[in-house]
């Protein structure tokens, strides 16, 4: 930043990230750190300038913004820095923030090492995992140290930057897209690249526009307040820097040739050369711009032309991976029709007041019927999730009791199940007893705790709760919830062996933190005979909306509506 103009949003977002990381490292009020975190966040997806609205003294019209951050956002504008993040900076080495995100670390040890060792970035870490006085700390056995050493082993200054979630760039793609779509001569804009293949996350996001007038279109992106800085520009093609701090790639073409444009920026490289290669037996040479063949130069405003050139079928984007695609494009036999949000029956892993949930469970009801679902499954957290408000076996019976008269009052045949997101404990016990297990009318078993524990240790919980005669459906396999942990390596082919043979189903969770099972793990489950439920989530209404990403995962690892359990209308077929 300098002083002859406002900060940008990420900017600003980023000092208060870090003072509200800082803050919670010196253990401050959780409300407080709270603050500055949803403030940051609400400022990296806002399109005008946070700054600007600031000094018109209109910040506080945003969510999440009150006088206090409008304020500090003013002083930032003013000065170059916020004077409560100087101050904590001299009572907190910043250092100990990238500490405190190493897996096994935390905020707690990055101070507790600090304090006791001095450590205070990654270089003092390191030396101090060098001279084997991780275990001078209090506790931090030779246990926990070995796995801080291989965190710190596998650390790289110079890595690149983390791929990002697909809850988090698609969005932001969506916006991008929009803005673009603002241009007269932006005739179509489409979302490419790894997002339009379904995967769950992305190193950066590609857009392709048809324009005769690139020139005007790219100026109209790189004036909105979306765009923190242009990092690379050409005639037709420009890079930028999101106020998010993902990159942004561009690319326009003429309409007439946008379908060999946008075939191209949707298949895997693999895939576009397995294309290519096609292509040159026929006598064509094809490429982003087109072709070039007996008849001379010509390109297609569609994909469906592209492929057709090359005598295949177009398949969907999400399998575009050079899995068979091309081969199966070349018989008679269509494409499988792969499973779509429409589909959907209903959803039936949402939690409410009951346990964790924002809203409470009338409605969420009146939430699902309004978005056309035939029913909704009610799965609250079961006993052993203290921190969760967890149900004892009496809640669990009150809350049947309000299920019962909630159904008791639809006269449409809309239902609502009675379902419970039941912990698998340390053991691979369940968290209920078989008495209460027989009232549900759809169980689902997940693992909450005890995650780092290992692929191994996780496999066996999951294959015990498999074998119960009560368990429906296996939620969230791994147990990832990004960034804060990843998913334990479980061996996924035990696990799908397990649940094709017992007729247990298998989770695809499309809350943005999970998206677990993955689209690789989805497809050995399909390919093992499992069928799968795709699911939200939902913890509020608007949450519901997750099972978008859910799907996605679906149809990349290659799903059908009859390879998903909750396209089906109730009652299913369970084990």
């Amino acid at each position: 930043m300098t002083a002859d103009r406002d900060p940008s949003n990420r900017e600003i977002a980023d000092a208060f990230t870090l003072l509200g990381d800082l803050l919670t490292i010196e253990g401050a009020e959780r409300h407080r750190v709270r603050a500055y975190h949803r403030g940051a966040e609400r400022i990296r997806d806002t399109r005008e300038s946070v700054a600007a609205l600031a000094r018109a003294g209109r910040a506080t019209g945003l969510p999440d913004i009150g006088k206090t951050l409008q304020s500090k956002i003013v002083e930032l504008a003013d000065t170059g820095t916020i004077a409560a993040l100087e101050r904590v900076k001299e009572r907190v080495p910043a250092g100990l923030v990238e500490l405190a995100r190493l897996p096994g670390v935390g905020p707690g040890r990055a101070v507790a090492m600090w304090r006791e060792l001095g450590v205070t970035d990654m270089e003092s870490l390191r030396a101090a995992v060098g001279e084997g006085r991780l275990t001078d700390v209090p506790g931090i056995g030779p246990k926990l140290a070995a796995g801080i050493a291989a965190a710190v082993a596998a650390h790289r200054d110079d890595a690149p930057a983390p791929r990002v979630g697909a809850g988090v760039a698609l969005p932001l793609a969506e916006e991008f897209a929009a803005v673009l779509r603002e241009h007269p001569a932006a005739a179509r804009v489409e979302v490419a690249g790894s997002l339009r293949r379904g995967r769950e996350d992305a190193h950066d996001i590609d857009l392709v526009v048809a324009t005769d007038d690139p020139a005007a279109v790219l100026a109209h992106l790189a004036a909105s307040p979306l765009v923190d800085e242009v990092a690379a520009a050409g005639p037709a093609k420009v890079a930028v820097i999101s106020n998010r701090g993902l990159r942004v790639e561009v690319t326009c073409g003429p309409p007439g040739r946008f379908g060999n444009l946008l075939q191209h920026a949707t298949g895997s490289a693999a895939h576009n050369t397995r294309l290519r290669e096609r292509a040159k037996r026929m006598g064509y040479s094809l490429s982003e711009h087109g072709w070039t063949g007996p008849d001379g130069e010509d390109g297609a405003p569609d994909e469906e032309a592209v492929y057709a050139l090359l005598g295949l079928r177009t398949p969907d984007p999400e399998i575009r991976e050079d899995r068979g695609e091309t081969e199966r494009g070349l018989g008679d036999a269509p494409f499988p029709e792969l499973v779509t949000g429409a589909d959907l029956a209903g959803q039936v892993h949402v939690h409410t007041t009951w346990s964790d949930g924002r809203e409470t469970l009338p409605h969420m009801v009146e939430a699902a019927r309004a978005l056309g679902y035939r029913y909704l499954g009610v799965s609250d957290h079961s006993q052993s999730l203290a921190l969760t408000r967890g149900l004892t076996p009496d809640r669990v019976r009150r809350q049947w009791d309000e299920i019962d008269a909630l159904n008791d009052g639809f006269g449409d045949g809309f239902r609502v199940l009675k379902c419970t997101e039941m912990d698998i404990l340390a053991d691979g016990g369940l968290d209920f007893e078989d008495d209460l297990l027989e009232g549900f009318d759809l169980v689902i078993a997940s693992v909450h705790q005890g995650v780092s524990a290992g692929g191994d240790a996780v496999t066996r919980r999951l294959l015990r709760a498999i074998e119960s005669p009560h368990v429906d459906v296996i939620g969230h396999p791994t147990g990832r919830k990004r960034p804060r942990r990843e998913g334990a390596s479980i061996d996924i082919d035990a696990v799908a062996e397990a649940a094709a043979r017992t007729g247990t189903i298998l989770e695809i969770n499309g809350q943005p933190p999970r998206q677990d099972l993955d689209s690789d793990m989805a497809r050995r489950a399909l390919e093992a005979g499992v069928r799968l439920l795709v699911s939200s989530d939902a913890h509020s209404p608007a949450e519901l909306g997750y099972v978008s990403y859910g799907i996605r995962i679906a149809r990349r690892a290659g799903a059908t509506a009859a390879d998903v359990a909750n396209c089906a209308p109730w009652p299913w077929r369970c084990r």
